[in-house]
């Protein structure tokens, strides 16, 4: 007997002795005493196949046992699946355009700046940015005239008016990029803070009614580091040392979601176009 065929019997007498409740002790005595005997190499052959035999059966048992103990619910499944395939025949609910292309961060932010823009060609006016600054607790939204920009001087979005003064700083992270150094705290210093330098340190803390920073985030363990809030090292020491004004999580597929899907109903039934797209940004984030 060569050492390759005292190794492969004795792999599967390990394989075959998973099974001992199934193959009684008395049988794997057996083939022990036939595996120890100076065997011919007929003999041999003989000995494994059988082994190989009693190990499928067991196996084909063990199947057959599984599918019989859980046919019910295989059967629910088989039903629930043919119902989902004939769903997305009828409505193609499982086809995203935008799944289709890499939409990288600066391009989600140029999406979200066009539906919160009053002046975009979505033709709807004020109506995502109304709902947008009601759902953050800006007040007055509904006066002075707003801008948005997207991707311009570092920020991703910027919501602003000049009267009554309001600033919102949107931080968009959607494809999880790491954070600047200092990052929040230079975009909160030039679009809030120096604006009213010549109030109190921590004016914009006190009213989060004009100003906000919001950070958008696609998943919870997804924050902002402790670090993009800190003042830069060698920036003026009379300044706060932390950003004074908390910044705001908000989760694409929580908040971002809920707002769009609070404006899908307002957006005429006869627009189809629009409503297919804002419906499927919300699924792309589902």
């Amino acid at each position: 007997m060569t050492t390759i065929d005292t190794q492969l019997a004795d792999k599967l007498l390990e394989v075959l002795s998973t099974q001992k409740n199934v193959i009684t002790a008395k049988r794997l005595n057996e083939y022990h005493q036939i595996i120890n005997q100076p065997f011919k190499s007929n003999k041999l052959d003989t000995s494994l196949k059988k082994i190989i035999k009693a190990y499928s059966h067991i196996k084909l048992q063990t199947k057959n046992r599984v599918i019989n103990e859980n046919k019910e619910l295989l059967d629910k499944f088989q039903l629930i699946e043919k119902k989902a395939e004939q769903k997305n025949k009828e409505t193609s609910c499982d086809f995203n355009v935008l799944k289709l292309f890499s939409i990288n961060e600066p391009m989600h932010s140029f999406l979200l700046a066009n539906i919160l823009n009053p002046n975009s060609e979505h033709g709807q006016g004020n109506l995502f940015l109304l709902s947008f600054l009601q759902k953050l607790g800006i007040e007055f939204p509904e006066q002075g005239q707003w801008t948005i920009t997207a991707e311009k001087g570092r920020i991703d979005v910027l919501i602003k008016r000049q009267h009554p003064h309001s600033v919102i700083v949107i931080e968009n992270k959607s494809n999880y990029a790491g954070d600047q150094p200092n990052q929040l705290y230079r975009y909160w210093y030039r679009e809030i803070y120096y604006p009213n330098r010549h109030r109190e340190n921590d004016y914009s803390k006190h009213h989060p009614e004009k100003y906000q920073v919001v950070f958008l985030t696609p998943a919870d363990w997804k924050q902002p580091s402790e670090n993009t809030t800190l003042r830069p090292n060698n920036w003026d020491t009379s300044l706060p040392t932390i950003m004074p004004l908390e910044t705001k999580i908000w989760k694409f597929s929580n908040e971002i979601n809920s707002w769009l899907s609070e404006t899908y109903n307002d957006i005429p039934k006869e627009n189809h176009r629009l409503k297919e797209y804002i419906k499927q940004y919300i699924e792309f984030w589902q």
